[in-house]
C-alpha cells in the first residue's frame, strides 16, 4: 500500500513499516534513519544525504534514538557504549526487506535493554532460490559515488543452503568545510530450511566507515554563517593549517569505526505447536572520535596526578604540544536470545524466553602528537603521549563490563473466532556493571546492579476483517548510559573531574497507554492516541572533554508524553497513490532541574526534542515502466534547552523521486534507472540539536542565585543533493 509506505499492521500497538519496494525507491545512497525518516512521528536530522555521517539522529514522540531499541536479524544493533544506533553499519539498503519501528515500546521477545521509548526492527532479505545477483552504481552532488554488488548462489546442490554475499563502497565530501568521507560494506548470509522441521540462517556483515565531519553550529553562528556565503564555512573546521594559528584542522576531526556483526537464527518445531527459537550472536566494534587539543607542558596531568613530559622529540608551537585527543574504544559483545512459543489450544499463544548478553570494551582517551604541519602519526588511537614516569597521559582510561540476564513470558488468548484478543506478559532485566578505572583519582573500581519487572497488557478487537482497535498499557526500561554513567574523567590540563562516576543511578522507565483504530478497505487509515509517563530520563547531548568529541547524559528527572499521530493512504488511482501522515505532541518535563547554582523552574516546561506538530505528505506515481514520488515534509521548531529560552527553527522539504524500468537485455533482467532529489528547493536550515543546555539565557533559579546560560548547538543540513543510480539484477 503507498508504494510500500504503508503496510498493513495487525499488531496491538502503533507499527509504521518501509517495505523493500519502497526502499527501492530511495536514494541508492541513504542510511536506514534516512529511509523511515517519513514514517509517523518520525523526527529525523541529519548532516548530509549519503548516510555517511555519524550525526544522523532521529527522536520519535519526543524520545530520542538513544531510547530506542535497535534490533538487525534478531539481534542487538545498539552500541552498549551510548545507546547510539550506528544503523549505517549494519546492512546495505539493497539487502533489506523491511524496517519497522514500533514508538514508545517494544516487541517482548526482543533482545533490547534501550527501549525506553520504542523499538527499530531490521530485517535482511533471504537469499533468492535460483543463482543471480545485482549490480548498481550510483553517484551524484559533491562527488558522491557508491557501487554495490550482490551474487545469489540459489540452491547449492542437494544440501538445501542457499546463500549471498555482497559488497559496497561509498564516498563523497562533506557538503560545508573540507574532508571527504567513506565506507567499505560487506553482508553474507546463509539460509538452511529444514522442511517441517524449521530454519536456520547465518547473517555476518563487516563495516569500515570513515566520516569527515562537520562543526556544530550555535544559533548565532548559523545565522552569521547564512550572512556570509552559502558554504558555511565560516565557524566550521579549517580546511588548510597554519602553524601556531589553527586550532581546529579538519582532519583531526575525523570519525572512524570498524564493525563485524554475527547473527545465527534458528527455528526448530520440537512438538506440534511447540517451536523452539534461538539466536547466538557476536559483535564487536572499533572507534576512535578525536578532535584537536594543545597541552602546556608545565601543567599535564594523568588522571589527578601531575606528570612531566619529556618534549626533546616533540614539536613545540610557542611552548605548548599540539595533538589529536582521542577517545578510541574497543567493544567486545556475545549474547544469545532464546524462547519458546507454545500453544496449548488453538486459541492460545504463550511464549516464554530468556536473553543473556555479555558486552566488554576498553576506552583510552590518550593524546597522539602532531607535526609541523597539523598532522598525526596514527588517527586510530596509537603513539599517544606518556610521562616520564611512565604513565599515560590522558583523561580516560578504563575497562567496562556489562551483564544482562532478561526473562520474558507472555500470553494471548484470543477469543470470539479471534476476533477479540487479550495478551499480557511481564518481562523481568537485570543489569549489572563493573568496570575499573586505571587512572590516577579516587576511582578505581565501580560496579551495580539493577533489576526492573516490566509488565504489559493489550486487547485489540476486529470489528469487520479490515476494520480493528486496540488498547494497550505497556512499560519499558533503559539502564544508566554506560559511558556517562560510571566512570570519572579528568581534566589532562588541571587534574579536576569533568564528568564524576555514579555508582547508584536508576533505571529509566516508561509506562505507556495507547489507544488506536485501523482501517483496510477502500482507503487505508490508522490512528494512535498515546501517552507515557517517563522517569529518571537521561538526555543525551554532544560534549567536547579534552578535546574530543564525545556523548554525556543530563538526568533530567520525569516526563510526560502525549498526542496522536495518524497516517492515510489511497489505493492507485490513475497511478497515483497519496500518503499523508502527522502528528501532535505535547512532552512536558514532570521536575525542576538541579544546578550547581540552583534550581532551574523546569516543571511544566516543553521538552527537548519536543516538536509540537509534524506532518509527512506525499504522492507516488507509477504508468508503465516509469515511476516517481514526492514527499513534503514538515517539523515545528524544538526546543533546545530546559528552560524553552533557545529553539531550533521549524523547517520545510522537499523530495522528488523519478524513475524507468528499462527491457530486459542480454543477460540484465531488470535494468533500472533512478534520480532522487533532496532538500529540492535547496533551503538552509538546521537539522538536528547536537548540544543541549539548562538554559541559554542567564536565569534566575528558585533560591534567588542567577544561573549562567550556556549555548545550545545544532547539526547544518545538507543543501539540494541529487543522486542518479543505475541497476540491474542478473
Amino acid at each position: 500500500m503507498a508504494g510500500g509506505f504503508m503496510k498493513r499492521q495487525v499488531a496491538p500497538e502503533s507499527t509504521s513499516s518501509i517495505t523493500a519496494a519502497a526502499i527501492a525507491r530511495k536514494s541508492a545512497i541513504a542510511s536506514p534513519l534516512q529511509l523511515v525518516s517519513t514514517l509517523p512521528g518520525v523526527n529525523y536530522g541529519t548532516q548530509d544525504a549519503f548516510g555517511l555521517s555519524i550525526r544522523n539522529t532521529i527522536s520519535v514522540r519526543g524520545f530520542q534514538q538513544t531510547q530506542l531499541g535497535y534490533t538487525i536479524e534478531g539481534v542487538p544493533g545498539v552500541d552498549q557504549a551510548y545507546y547510539n544506533p550506528y544503523t549505517e553499519s549494519y546492512a546495505d539498503n539493497e539487502n533489506l526487506s523491511d524496517i519497522t519501528l514500533i514508538p514508545s515500546t517494544s516487541r517482548i521477545n526482543d533482545p533490547v535493554q534501550s527501549s525506553s521509548g520504542g523499538e527499530l526492527i531490521e530485517t535482511v532479505r533471504d537469499p533468492s532460490e535460483k543463482a543471480g545477483g545485482m549490480i548498481s552504481y550510483a553517484a551524484g552532488s559533491y562527488r558522491a559515488q557508491r557501487v554495490f554488488g550482490r551474487l545469489d548462489s540459489g540452491y547449492i546442490g542437494h544440501s538445501g543452503i542457499r546463500l549471498f554475499g555482497s559488497a559496497s563502497y561509498t564516498a563523497a565530501d562533506i557538503f560545508a568545510g573540507s574532508g571527504r568521507s567513506n565506507k567499505t560494506h560487506v553482508d553474507f548470509k546463509a539460509l538452511r530450511e529444514w522442511g517441517s522441521i524449521g530454519r536456520s540462517s547465518l547473517f555476518v556483515s563487516y563495516d569500515d566507515w570513515k566520516n569527515a565531519r562537520s562543526n556544530p553550529y550555535t544559533l548565532a553562528a548559523y545565522e552569521t554563517a547564512a550572512k556570509t556565503n552559502n558554504n558555511f564555512s565560516v565557524g566550521n573546521y579549517a580546511s588548510s593549517y597554519i602553524t601556531g594559528v589553527t586550532t581546529n584542522y579538519w582532519k583531526n576531526y575525523i570519525y572512524h569505526r570498524n564493525s563485524v556483526l554475527v547473527s545465527f537464527q534458528n527455528e526448530f518445531s520440537l512438538a506440534r505447536h511447540l517451536n523452539l527459537h534461538i539466536t547466538p550472536y557476536f559483535h564487536w566494534n572499533f572507534s576512535n572520535s578525536p578532535g584537536q587539543t594543545s597541552l602546556n607542558p608545565d601543567s599535564l596531568y594523568s588522571g589527578e596526578q601531575r606528570v612531566s613530559l619529556d618534549t626533546s622529540n616533540l614539536t613545540l608551537v610557542n611552548g605548548r604540544v599540539n595533538g589529536l585527543a582521542n577517545t578510541a574504544q574497543r567493544e567486545y559483545e556475545t549474547g544469545v536470545n532464546t524462547y519458546i512459543q507454545y500453544d496449548p489450544i488453538h486459541s492460545n499463544h504463550l511464549i516464554f524466553g530468556y536473553w543473556f548478553d555479555h558486552w566488554n570494551m576498553d576506552a583510552t582517551s590518550g593524546v597522539t602528537p602532531l607535526d609541523i604541519n597539523g598532522n598525526a602519526s596514527s588517527y586510530m588511537g596509537k603513539d599517544l603521549l606518556y610521562a616520564t614516569n611512565g604513565s599515560l597521559i590522558a583523561g580516560a582510561k578504563y575497562q567496562m563490563s556489562t551483564m544482562i540476564n532478561n526473562f520474558y513470558v507472555s500470553d494471548t488468548q484470543s477469543f470470539l473466532d479471534d476476533k477479540l484478543k487479550i495478551t499480557a506478559g511481564v518481562k523481568e532485566m537485570m543489569f549489572y556493571v563493573s568496570g575499573t578505572n586505571q587512572l590516577a583519582g579516587p576511582q578505581y573500581h565501580f560496579s551495580q546492579a539493577i533489576t526492573q519487572p516490566m509488565p504489559r497488557v493489550s486487547v485489540s478487537y476486529n470489528i469487520t476483517k479490515n476494520m480493528q482497535v486496540y488498547i494497550n498499557g505497556t512499560t519499558n526500561a533503559r539502564p544508566p548510559v554506560p559511558l556517562s554513567t560510571y566512570p570519572n574523567i579528568y581534566s589532562t590540563a588541571t587534574g579536576a573531574i569533568s564528568q564524576s562516576g555514579s555508582n547508584n543511578s536508576r533505571m529509566e522507565y516508561t509506562i505507556s497507554e495507547e489507544l488506536g483504530f485501523r482501517y483496510y478497505g477502500a482507503f487505508n487509515f490508522d490512528a494512535a492516541f498515546f501517552n507515557a509517563n517517563l522517569t529518571n530520563h537521561q538526555v543525551t547531548t554532544q560534549a567536547f572533554i579534552n578535546g574530543a568529541s564525545t556523548n554525556t547524559a543530563i538526568a533530567a528527572g520525569g516526563q510526560t508524553v502525549r498526542g496522536v499521530t495518524a497516517e492515510a493512504s489511497l489505493h492507485p488511482f490513475y497511478g497515483f497513490a497519496p500518503y499523508v501522515n502527522g502528528q501532535y505532541l505535547h512532552s512536558t518535563m514532570d521536575n525542576n532541574f538541579n544546578t550547581a547554582s540552583g534550581t532551574l523552574p523546569t516543571a511544566g516546561k516543553i521538552a527537548v526534542f519536543s516538536p509540537k506538530f509534524m506532518a509527512n505528505v506525499g504522492v507516488m506515481y507509477t504508468k508503465g515502466p516509469f515511476f516517481a514520488n514526492v514527499t513534503f515534509k514538515y517539523v515545528d521548531s524544538q526546543y533546545s534547552t530546559f528552560m524553552d529560552d533557545q529553539s531550533m527553527p521549524a523547517y520545510k522539504t522537499v523530495d522528488l523521486g523519478l524513475g524507468y524500468h528499462f527491457p530486459k537485455w542480454f543477460v540484465l533482467h531488470e535494468p533500472v534507472l533512478r534520480l532522487n532529489f533532496m532538500n529540492l528547493t535547496n533551503k538552509a536550515y538546521l537539522g538536528g540539536i547536537s548540544t543541549v543546555t539548562p538554559n541559554a539565557r542567564p536565569t534566575r533559579a528558585t533560591n534567588g542565585q542567577i544561573v549562567a546560560g550556556s549555548t545550545p548547538a545544532y547539526f547544518l543540513a545538507a543543501p539540494m543533493t541529487f543522486v542518479i543510480n543505475i541497476s540491474s539484477s542478473f
